[in-house]
């Protein structure tokens, strides 16, 4: 099988993280071309991570012949930009989250991917990994009775300056931070929730440093979201409550950092880490396998408009103005 090529727009910090590291087991990628805004800049990172090329500017990437899907972690506000951009040139993009700046933006790039043919994924990397694939086998098989609550919180500090305490770049707590608890409530919940509340700390004008919303499904069940970019307290955990049991993930989001699962029915109590390695790596088979064989790779199309919906109603909710146009 032919490697699938990936060029990269930007030097970001997230890249050897989420693309470079976890991709060098994988025998079937190969990171071919970087561009960044100061090329200087992306000969440094081409360097350190072994990248055979590195383009002028963004716009070579996404027209190289070596290069097949386009990984774009730029900042927030060019995601729709430049993933359209990249289909519009006959490649597949894996674009990271959140999707966009808003869930108009995110219609219309995942209507320009059906209308090129090509595959547009969401880089929701924990989704893909065994400790969130147990959570939803046990909500799944009944096991923990019918959902009530659900509960997430994404609750660090990013110290400023930082383009994600920045309007114009889209960034705030809910985009950068609560786009994973709202996806958790909405995977384990399995179907598309209603904002009833919600209540933000604005700091600096329009930038939510924290934001809290409440949400409802139509089963009946409820949930809590909550991200912090002002809290040093590190808390990332999921709280799912069901009729006959429940469930504590400690740190869904990457687990191979540190974890614990906690889970209660019935037949009893059992807690434990989970060890199966990084969240980005077995996101990145997903995706080969998803480009390559056709698999499942469920954060893509219309999940990725969904989360940007549930985002603007949350912005919408706590008196604040949706991101981007």
């Amino acid at each position: 099988m032919d490697k699938l090529r990936i060029g990269i727009l930007g030097a970001a910090r997230i890249a050897p993280t989420a693309l470079i590291k976890p991709s060098e087991p994988i025998d079937t990628i190969e990171i071919t071309r970087i561009a960044a805004r100061d090329r200087g800049r992306a000969e440094a990172f081409a360097s350190e991570h072994d990248i055979a090329n590195v383009a002028d500017d963004y716009e070579a990437v996404i027209h190289a012949d070596d290069v097949d899907v386009v990984y774009n972690p730029l900042p927030m506000s060019l995601h729709a930009e430049w993933s359209i951009r990249a289909m519009h040139a006959g490649k597949d993009v894996l674009c990271e989250k959140p999707f966009a700046s808003n869930a108009s933006e995110a219609e219309e790039m995942v209507r320009v991917a059906g209308e090129t043919g090509r595959i547009l994924g969401e880089a929701f990397h924990y989704r893909y990994h065994p400790m969130f694939l147990r959570i939803l086998d046990e909500v799944a098989s009944g096991r923990i009775g019918d959902l009530v609550r659900i509960e997430g919180y994404f609750d660090i500090a990013i110290p400023k300056p930082d383009l994600r305490w920045e309007y114009d770049t889209s960034g705030g707590s809910t985009m950068d931070l609560g786009c994973y608890p709202i996806h958790w409530v909405r995977s384990v919940a399995a179907e598309e929730p209603t904002v009833v509340s919600a209540t933000a700390e604005e700091d600096p004008e329009k930038i939510d440093a924290a934001l809290g919303a409440e949400l409802s499904f139509p089963s009946g069940a409820t949930a809590y979201i909550h991200s912090a970019m002002n809290d040093p307290s590190n808390k990332i955990l999921l709280t799912i409550e069901g009729t006959k049991g429940r469930i504590v993930a400690d740190n869904p989001l990457a687990p191979q950092n540190g974890n614990t699962l906690t889970i209660e029915t019935d037949s009893g109590v059992s807690s434990g880490t989970v060890v199966a390695g990084s969240t980005y790596h077995h996101m990145m088979r997903a995706f080969v396998d998803h480009v390559r064989l056709g698999a499942p790779y469920p954060t893509k199309g219309q999940d990725s408009i969904n989360n940007m919906r549930v985002i603007d109603a949350a912005y919408l909710a706590a008196g604040l103005p949706r991101r981007g146009a």
